[in-house]
């Protein structure tokens, strides 16, 4: 049998949210008629007049019935409900009982339309609320003074004598209840009708303007409530596609770092290759020097591609101060640092970005500017920013006439300085040559004990084919590395003394401890719609560990005496406890009140453990005691999610310790310590005591449960602002945790196929070299066709693995693109499933 489509989505409904709330409400009115019944029948009918008519107990129940209505929708159609409400009274006020028990319900249903209903129509509701205040006040004054209009007999006649105006004039009003028929002070009865009319009106009146504060107050903790669930759910919608992109990032890292690594020792090879193919033909050491190169160059791609496909973050040997290794070669690089140098204000990711920059313009330099090339590398530090230009005198746009296209050598580049928060551009010059340019920002200074020099230096740092170290000692080339490119020597800066250095210590964790202290950040969405009251409230939410010390300073005023008054009386010592003590011992055991939401498990283990020695030592319960309930919900309910079970475990000891104390008290036993060191009573008479104690402290233990379990309702319910800051921050922790893994995953599955390929190409090559070396050594010494003849091999060996290399960086940036040229296009091939690296080549290669 088909079941109704309309019964699906009302099953669906029903099982929602909404469906829940309506349910919960309905039983609330129910409930609420429910009780009403013994109370109707239990009012005298002639106590309660109507305006027009008198009542009985049966119109009275009749008129308390339709309230279930708006009862029922006060949440799920707030604004229905409370105009049903206001029409509903206006007509018992007009047509029925002056008064009906469900008028006590007015409060509800303005909290209920003022909280959960539209922000526009509030003022709307408050006005009525207020009028209705009035309207109420004079129904009741004129119906409980004067009686019906229709009088209280059978015959439905007016009663002129009886009502208005003619009994405005009379000196006592003709009400029909005796404390309506007491005379006002004037002596007149309309008069005492605008007194009583006055007071009742201002009476709900205020009742009405609490409220409203209330509903406001809890409306922008709503709010607050709802921001944040609404972020979280966004976060658990966007995880699945976030892992995605990381899958894609990782590809596309994977690609840009081949490049990077796996393009610049190729295209060293092959360039070392040529030049060994026809200067070292002619001469045995160029030969060797040459060969040597192609094979350390081999080793450290190596290298580098085993730290490639491991874990994430900045890799030894590729940053700022390793920039000097680069020039090598043939190709004439001169450096030029201006400004105060600080390396140390580039992370390792910018680092990185700034040594991956230079080492790609000198191998497109390399690769496209031609014979002769030489390379100019400007720096430029100031306060915030480190401006980097690569200029060389090449070909510039002429370099493009052999048909060759950009790479994604640039679009890495780009993505990797954009992604520490700089720009580049790249393209040829206005006077020929290709120029690169980028702009990092800097990280803010840190304090140090000395500051580098400010350099304003010029150095040409030419090579001839041998590398740059040779002329340079290693000591010059560390200062170079880091920028100090200067001959002077950096000042000398006095050593800070040990007192000195103790106090930076103690100064900044001080600093630490006091931002630890602050409350966290929390963001409560926007709050334009909110009045002074809703920002307040979101104020106060805020800055919960103010309002939480402000608190516990009042509630230490207020418990001082009751310490003192509790440890007033003698002790089994025969001396009191001066006031002072008393007011130190209560701030104690209160200051962890200020800290209940910022550190709740801390604050409620200091609470345990000073309540244990408290009714260990202390010889009465004191007062202040009662407090510990909020501990035990402010640590189930804001901290971590396993944190009750050594809540309760504390709860039951101290409880336990309660009733001993109290059951041993009345033993003549004022000090628990004192009654266990005794030795006025046996094993078993103690025993017996303690097991006692089981009743008096099984009764608090009932509450500390009950607080237990409200906590855990609330939290899991989310409808606590920092309990959902700690998913949120959960959230954000998982999805992490979870795009790691996916690029780790990602990272992993391309490895398998494609690391042992590009290792298998450079050991060949490290192979070749070996045997290069070998002949080069051999005696006799090989002739030149000999030599031209191992570099050619190296060369083409180096040709086409730079090729095949480009086919697995074309299906790697084709999956997982972040290059401008691809945005807006999906690609095809999806990466789960995903086929092998192998069959992405294969479909590449047909597809060309």
């Amino acid at each position: 049998m088909e079941i109704p489509g309309w019964f699906v989505r009302a099953r669906a409904w029903f099982s929602g949210r909404s469906g829940r709330m309506l349910v919960f409400d309905a039983l609330l009115g129910v409930i609420f008629v429910g009780l009403s019944v013994p109370m109707v029948t239990s009012t005298a009918s002639e106590t309660n007049p109507g305006l027009l008519f008198s009542s009985s107990a049966l119109s009275m129940m009749l008129w308390e019935l339709p309230i279930m209505v708006p009862m029922t929708l006060r949440r799920v159609r707030p604004e229905l409900a409370a105009w049903l409400y206001v029409g509903l009274t206006v007509a018992h006020l007009l047509a029925g009982p002056a008064a009906v028990y469900s008028d006590f319900l007015a409060p509800v249903l303005l909290y209920s339309v003022l909280v959960y209903g539209g922000a526009r129509h509030t003022t709307r509701f408050v006005a009525v609320a207020f009028a209705m205040s009035v309207l109420t006040g004079a129904v009741w004054s004129v119906a409980f003074n004067l009686g019906p209009l229709f009088g209280t007999g059978d015959t439905g006649t007016i009663v002129w004598t009886g009502w208005l105006p003619t009994a405005t004039t009379l000196p006592v009003c003709p009400g029909i209840s005796s404390i309506d028929a007491v005379s006002s002070a004037s002596g007149s009865c309309g008069t005492k009708i605008l007194e009583d009319a006055a007071i009742l009106a201002a009476i709900i009146g205020l009742s009405m303007l609490s409220v409203t504060v209330m509903a406001f107050w809890q409306r922008a903790r709503r709010a607050t409530v709802e921001a944040m669930r609404e972020r979280n759910a966004s976060i658990i919608a966007r995880e699945a596609e976030e892992t995605r992109i990381a899958a894609l990032a990782e590809r596309a890292r994977i690609a840009r770092d081949m490049h990077d690594v796996v393009a610049h020792t190729l295209s060293t090879i092959i360039v070392q290759s040529d030049g060994g193919r026809y200067a070292g033909a002619s001469d045995l050491e160029v030969a060797r020097k040459t060969m040597g190169t192609i094979r350390h160059e081999a080793e450290r791609a190596q290298h580098d591609m085993q730290r490639l496909f491991s874990v994430f973050g900045a890799r030894s040997g590729t940053g700022y101060a390793d920039i000097p290794s680069l020039f090598d070669g043939p190709l004439v690089v001169s450096r030029n640092v201006t400004g105060q140098v600080a390396p140390d204000r580039l992370g390792a990711k910018t680092s990185e970005a700034v040594f991956r920059l230079v080492q790609e313009s000198l191998t497109n330099t390399r690769k496209h500017a031609g014979a002769g090339a030489r390379v100019k590398i400007d720096e430029i530090w100031s306060d915030d920013m480190l401006s980097i230009t690569i200029a060389d005198n090449g070909r510039g746009a002429a370099s493009a006439a052999d048909g060759h296209a950009p790479g994604y050598g640039l679009i890495g580049m780009r993505e990797r300085v954009e992604s520490a928060g700089g720009s580049v551009t790249a393209g040829p010059g206005p006077n020929g040559g290709f120029i690169v340019a980028a702009t990092i920002p800097l990280s803010p200074a840190a304090e140090t004990a000395g500051n580098a020099d400010s350099v304003n230096a010029s150095e040409g740092m030419e090579s001839d084919g041998n590398r740059i170290g040779s002329r340079f000692d290693d000591a010059e080339r560390s200062r170079m590395a880091a920028g100090n490119v200067d001959a002077h020597t950096r000042p000398s800066v006095m050593p800070a003394t040990s007192l000195s250095r103790a106090w930076t210590r103690l100064w900044s964790r001080m600093r630490t401890f006091a931002r630890q202290l602050k409350s966290k950040p929390l963001d409560q969405g926007d709050g334009y719609e909110l009045n002074w009251i809703g920002r307040l409230s979101q104020w106060t939410e805020r800055h919960y560990l103010l309002v939480d010390t402000a608190c516990a300073v009042a509630l230490m005023s207020l418990f001082d005496s009751a310490t003192f008054g509790d440890l007033q009386w003698q002790t089994t010592y025969g001396s009191g406890v001066p006031h002072p003590v008393t007011t130190t011992l209560t701030i104690i055991l209160l200051a962890p009140l200020a800290f209940r939401r910022r550190f709740p498990e801390a604050s409620a283990l200091a609470v345990a453990i000073m309540g244990f020695l408290q009714l260990l030592i202390v010889p009465t319960v004191l007062t202040i005691n009662m407090l510990a309930l909020v501990f035990v919900y402010s640590a189930v309910l804001y901290g971590r999610e396993r944190v009750w079970h050594w809540v309760s475990v504390a709860l039951v000891i101290d409880a336990w310790m309660f009733g001993v104390k109290i059951m041993a008290g009345w033993n003549g036993e004022s000090s628990l310590a004192r009654f266990v060191l005794s030795a006025n009573y046996g094993t078993l008479n103690k025993w017996g005591i303690v097991l006692s104690g089981l009743l008096p402290g099984g009764m608090v233990m009932l509450a500390g449960f009950a607080c237990i379990a409200a906590a855990r309702w609330i939290r899991s319910r989310g409808s606590n602002a920092l309990v959902l800051q700690q998913r949120e921050e959960a959230l954000r922790a998982e999805r992490e945790r979870q795009k790691v893994l996916a690029a780790n995953l990602e990272r992993e599955r391309i490895g398998a196929a494609m690391q042992a390929e590009v290792m298998a190409t450079l050991e060949s090559v490290i192979v070749q070299a070996d045997e290069g070396l070998a002949m080069l050594n051999a005696s006799p010494a090989p002739d030149g066709a000999q030599i031209a003849a191992s570099f050619a091999a190296i060369g083409a060996r180096g040709r086409a693995a730079l090729a095949h290399m480009r086919g697995l960086l074309k299906v790697l940036r084709e999956t997982g693109f972040s290059d401008e040229a691809h945005e807006g296009v999906q690609p095809s091939m999806q990466l789960a499933p995903a086929a092998s690296l192998d069959s992405q080549l294969h479909a590449a290669g047909r597809g060309q």
